[in-house]
Order: C-alpha cells, then structure tokens, then sequence
C-alpha cells in the first residue's frame, strides 16, 4: 500500500529542527551560505519546505536572509553580544533570586559534587566536559524560578551565542575558572545568601561575555 505524501507544513517542520540543532552543533560555520539546493538534498525535500524553514530560523535569529544573495548563518557583531549579555546578566540574576527559595540543598550537593569531579581532572578537563553541566545547572535554577517567560527569553539568547561561539578554542585555564565559578554560586545558595550568589551569577556571566569577545575580536 502506498503511503500518502507528507503534508508541507509537516517536511518544514522536520527540516527547521534537524537544520536549527546542525547550526547549533556548529556543523555550519558562522557566516557559512545556507544554499537551497544543497539543503535540498540534504534533506530530500522540494524548495517550499527548505524555505519556510529558513525564514523560521532568521526569527529564530539564528539565519539572516539576504534579498536576490540567499541565506546565511548569523554572525554576532561585537555590539550585539555586548547587548545580549547585559540583558542576559540582569535576567541571569533574577533566575537566581527566584529559584533560591525553591532548591533543596540535596540539589545544590549533587551539583556541588559533580563540579568537584570535573574540577578534579585537572589540566585533562576540557570545556566540552564542562559545558553540558555547566547548561544543566543553569536550566535547573530556570526551571526552580518557575517562570516560563525568563526562560523563553533566556534560552533563546544562549542558542544565539552558541551558534557563533567556537567553543572548542577556550583557554585552559578559563575552562577551570568555569568550574570554580560554579562552585561558587552553589556555595552561596547552600549558605542562604541570596545577594551573593546574584553577584557571582552576575559575574560569572560578565566572564563569559570577556571570553566571547576574545574569540571574535
């Protein structure tokens, strides 16, 4: 029996999620032209859904359109992540002081050990080890703020930065501040003080921001 054709709007579908989590995996580079033939036997599909794929990717922010010149990866300007991180360092603290009534302190150890165990590998740790805890500690204060709206804003801000941010080339010894920060705000939640660990969120975020900046200077 011959399977009916899949309707359009399902094969746009299918191509924005595989082609938004390739951009965000950096198997395009920044700036990288998006073609629609190639995209099209990418992924087997007519121009139609390739495009209205990408036109949900540039209000994703994450694909620039250029009329009669074609599609492109985004790139951030140094202007632009300056802007995101000051908006993200103030949303970033308010995660913080929401979720800070709501963690149980058996939470905060169990991350509190896991950063030690990677703080432990020494001059081996590598930033792709840190990252994945590094983005679950910050997914789980945003799901203890309990507020759909700051992490809505939030995550979309962290996908535009990762789609640019080579994450491959952070220094050494950067990759081991990442941890110590970390542990620094666990620390300040475990102790009841609030205010501090706004601050180190605050920091740590700023931190980031600098090492941004080095990698498209």
């Amino acid at each position: 029996m011959t399977r009916p054709p899949r309707p359009r709007a399902y094969l746009a579908d299918t191509v924005y999620g595989a082609l938004r989590q390739a951009i965000l995996d950096r198997e395009f580079d920044p700036g990288e032209p998006l073609t629609e033939g190639e995209l099209c036997r990418r992924f087997r599909v007519s121009r139609t859904p390739v495009r209205e794929a990408l036109a949900k990717l540039e209000r994703d922010h994450l694909v620039r359109v250029v009329p009669k010149k074609g599609a492109f990866v985004r790139t951030l300007s140094h202007d632009e992540i300056r802007d995101l991180y000051e908006v993200r360092e103030a949303l970033e603290a308010l995660a913080v002081r929401l979720a800070a009534p709501r963690v149980a302190r058996e939470e905060l150890e169990d991350f509190e050990a896991r950063f030690r165990e990677l703080r432990a590998r020494g001059p081996r740790l590598s930033y792709t080890e840190v990252r994945p805890l590094g983005e679950e500690f910050h997914r789980f204060l945003l799901k203890r703020a309990e507020n759909a709206a700051l992490a809505q804003v939030l995550e979309q801000m962290r996908e535009q930065v990762r789609a640019v941010w080579t994450m491959s080339i952070v220094a050494p010894r950067r990759v081991k501040a990442l941890v110590g920060e970390h542990l620094a705000i666990i620390d300040a939640l475990k102790r009841g003080d609030t205010r501090r660990a706004e601050r180190l969120m605050t920091l740590h975020i700023r931190r980031v921001r600098d090492a941004i900046f080095r990698l498209v200077d």
